[in-house]
């Protein structure tokens, strides 16, 4: 599949999931470096309405958090 695409399944998967309506609960897409750049054209102020971070995993295996 195509970054893009993936990130976009990624985020429909998730936004089905979201069960509690808890401002308390947050939630997150975990995606490879290379499908964080789709994933953050979602607007910072959208992903903290929704409570999603994004963290991404980078190819030698450390972690970004990218918080809306």
């Amino acid at each position: 599949m195509e970054p893009g695409t993936d990130a976009a399944i990624a985020y429909g998967q998730r936004l089905r999931r979201m069960t509690d309506p808890s401002p308390d609960t947050r939630y997150a897409l975990v995606l490879p470096s290379s499908s964080v750049f789709h994933a953050l054209r979602v607007p910072p102020p959208v992903r903290s309405l929704l409570r999603i971070s994004v963290y991404e995993v980078t190819d030698d295996g450390s972690v970004r958090i990218y918080e809306a």
